[in-house]
């Protein structure tokens, strides 16, 4: 994960966290920035593109707040993490090392979601308000796209696809079962691949039917999935090659993204 966020630019400190940007989130940030401009067509170009590049930043806003709940909870269980980035496909944490016990990696993996969830509610409640007490259309506009986003942050991450959080929660439980946790990393990976060519696969017939370019985007998020996987795969293996007589004591030790 370390080799694929080479070359992020640091923007500051948060809790004692490096927070940095990705050259590729400019890509996806500008692409959010077109789409809003559409909502708000009728504001006029320059205040529709003002409101837009203010509302694609609340919404990376709120995958920055996603990953700093996975490492305030990691800060609790003695886990120190190194940096949260924004890339291309959302957000990261890297923290220092492996999570002590299956219960440390589930409460991590966790709070993630539910930080989202509660973003998603308390956009939702400020919605509703807006609707009884009358306000500014296109805020409501801004709240709703929060609202969406955030929830869909919160269901997608819970699906149980290693490394995502519902990947890391699977791993919790498999390793609380088998006291592996080299076994259950490679079990919860096995998993993650199934769901990267399954993301893939979906893209490319989508893309095939609808003659769109749109649904490539699965395709590419199922190729990152499929690399993180990997990676933590091979990480796996390696551990348990230091188990084992003979094994090598320098296998390469990889910072996972929480």
């Amino acid at each position: 994960m370390a080799q694929l966020l080479r070359g992020s630019m640091w923007i500051g400190r948060c809790f004692g966290i490096r927070v940095g940007i990705h050259p590729s989130w400019l890509l996806v940030f500008a692409l959010a920035v077109w789409m809003l401009s559409e909502s708000f067509g009728d504001l006029g170009a320059m205040y529709a593109l003002s409101v837009s590049v203010i509302t694609a930043l609340a919404l990376f806003g709120s995958v920055v707040v996603h990953e700093f709940a996975h490492a305030l909870i990691a800060r609790r269980f003695g886990v120190a993490t190194l940096s949260v980035r924004l890339f291309l496909f959302g957000g990261v944490a890297t923290i220092a090392a492996e999570p002590p016990t299956p219960g440390a990696e589930a409460a991590i993996a966790v709070a993630g979601p539910l930080c989202s969830a509660a973003l998603a509610g308390l956009c939702a409640l400020a919605l509703e308000a807006m609707r009884h007490l009358g306000g500014e259309p296109h805020l409501a506009l801004v709240l709703m796209a929060l609202a969406a986003a955030n929830a869909f942050l919160a269901a997608f991450n819970l699906l149980p696809a290693f490394p995502m959080d519902g990947g890391r929660i699977f791993r919790a439980a498999v390793w609380r079962l088998r006291g592996d946790r080299a076994a259950a990393t490679r079990l919860s990976s096995l998993t993650g691949m199934a769901f990267a060519l399954a993301l893939g696969l979906l893209g490319m017939e989508l893309a095939w039917q609808t003659h769109d370019w749109e649904p490539l985007w699965y395709v590419a998020l199922g190729g990152f999935v499929s690399i993180a996987t990997i990676q933590s795969y091979q990480d796996a293996r390696c551990t348990r090659c230091e188990r084992v007589p003979g094994g090598s004591g320098d296998a390469p030790q990889r910072k996972p993204a929480a």
